[in-house]
């Protein structure tokens, strides 16, 4: 409980300031420094907030375990329970949100193994929080034994989802027998879409 409870504070940082820059900020950027997934430009978590009691505002961006990382590197004893989040409005899709369909094998990205998987599934079950992407962007969320998860939005505008569901969906893909690799049930690689306009891929990674 007392797990939960920590993740769920971090979360709505998160939940804050998730995978975004502002769109002057994103033209700014020189186009082949631009990084795509999916068809979308990748949009890094981002968190801002104060990290040590009397702090200033700090900003970190990376997957979840990246920014953790971070933080400790400035703040051995940080607990996310001592976070203080900046602020910002929350949009939301109007569309009814359920599983529409499931690829596999898509655009020839690496299979995840199942173990890394299944440590994904966990992670989103434990934090039970809203998970963010900005508008028309991809966000690496976490990488975890060479399995990685993105969030894809497909809507211009900004959404956020329960981490039940996308584990939910994740399940759903490694759960579909097609998106094993042939041979090794183990290795799977999967896309799975919502209804809502926005998707979830799992795929094979480098992990730190």
């Amino acid at each position: 409980m007392i797990y939960q409870h920590l993740s769920y504070l971090g979360l709505i940082a998160l939940g804050i300031y998730a995978a975004l820059a502002s769109d002057s900020e994103h033209d700014e950027v020189p186009s082949s420094d631009i990084e795509f997934f999916n068809g979308r430009r990748v949009a890094p978590l981002m968190i801002r907030g104060v990290i040590e009691p009397g702090g200033a505002e700090r900003s970190f961006n990376g997957t979840i375990e990246e920014i953790e990382s971070q933080i400790r590197g400035i703040n051995p004893t940080f607990s996310w329970k001592e976070f203080r989040p900046s602020k910002r409005n929350v949009v939301e899709s109007p569309r009814k949100r359920q599983l529409s369909k499931i690829l596999c094998h898509v655009q020839n990205l690496q299979p995840a193994p199942r173990d890394g998987i299944d440590a994904l599934v966990n992670w989103l079950n434990q934090i039970a929080s809203e998970l963010p992407v900005d508008g028309n962007r991809c966000t690496k969320y976490s990488c975890q034994k060479n399995a990685a998860l993105w969030f894809c939005n497909d809507n211009p505008w900004w959404i956020q989802q329960n981490s039940i569901t996308l584990a939910n969906y994740v399940t759903a893909i490694a759960d579909d027998t097609d998106c094993e690799t042939s041979g090794n049930k183990d290795l799977i690689q999967g896309q799975a879409f919502d209804t809502g306009g926005f998707n979830v891929i799992i795929n094979g990674d480098n992990c730190p």
